[in-house]
């Protein structure tokens, strides 16, 4: 039987933190994509057309430590929308959460714990705000769940990750016989 231990999402980081709380100086033609919580979706980092963007400056002014342990949450408006972070050229706004998962836990385990229904919940429950809900990166901290040994999380979220894959290409599958 494998143990499982409480822990927190703190206990979890290397960092925890949000973006800017103000606005940049944007640039029509910017390298750099000014993201929030709506740019994240289904465990990705959605850059539209419409996403203003910054140049160099204002990103090196506003740059956050992103690495490839990197997670994004909304925490401002729409909750718990979730994303991977992987290389792309951004700056965070104060809607998206960022934290860097330690290296002695399974980063896809943690992200399938913030992508779990029960993880909104606790989002919606602890929001404060009536007209744009908000959750502090306090709460974002304090959130408590069961972890496993790391081999258990990886076994874990390899099962999960499968499954996901299966749903995407379903969905695509789908998506060409409509078309």
């Amino acid at each position: 039987m494998v143990e499982w231990r409480t822990t927190t999402l703190e206990e979890c980081t290397d960092i925890l933190g949000d973006g800017l709380h103000g606005t940049p100086k944007y640039t029509e033609n910017g390298e750099y994509a000014f993201v929030n919580g709506n740019n994240l979706v289904d465990g990705e980092i959605l850059i539209k057309k419409e996403t203003k963007r910054v140049d160099y400056s204002q990103y090196e002014k506003y740059k956050k430590p992103l690495t490839n342990r990197t997670i994004l949450v909304s925490i401002n408006g729409t909750l718990g929308n979730v994303g991977v972070y992987g290389s792309e050229k951004i700056i965070l706004g104060k809607s998206a959460c960022y934290f860097n998962v330690k290296e002695s836990v399974d980063k896809d385990f943690i992200y399938y714990i913030v992508s779990s229904p029960t993880f909104k919940q606790y989002l919606e429950s602890n929001a404060t705000g009536t007209t744009i809900k908000n959750i502090s990166l306090k709460q974002m901290r304090e959130y408590t769940f069961e972890l496993p040994e790391i081999g258990e999380q990886k076994r874990i979220s390899s099962v999960l990750r499968k499954i996901d894959e299966k749903i995407k290409n379903n969905r695509a599958i789908n998506k060409n016989l409509v078309a």
